[in-house]
């Protein structure tokens, strides 16, 4: 969903997006296997300007939730809500 178009467009604008094998296949210690608890792709983390995870997801289902999810990060909700919740209430 993200390989182009508009999504593509929105989250390379506000995000440094990079596409990296799945996080098992680093060696223990590497730090993108350290980034995330998932064995499998794809899965986005989000990392703020220190570099400590804010958050961590399996990706999306739908455009609604890729549009959430930037929206989560980009206005800092992350701080006053999950991301369950957010999603939960994000318009339809």
């Amino acid at each position: 969903m993200l390989s182009g178009g508009e999504l593509g467009k929105l989250y390379s604008r506000d995000f440094a997006v990079f596409e990296a094998e799945s996080p098992h296949r680093y060696p223990a210690g590497h730090e993108l296997r350290k980034l995330t608890n998932f064995s499998y792709t794809p899965v986005f983390v989000f990392l703020d300007a220190n570099g400590a995870k804010v958050v961590e997801t399996r990706g999306f289902r739908s455009e609604r939730e890729a549009r959430a999810l930037h929206e989560f990060v980009t206005k800092r909700a992350y701080r006053k809500t999950s991301l369950r919740e957010f999603l939960a209430a994000y318009p339809h």
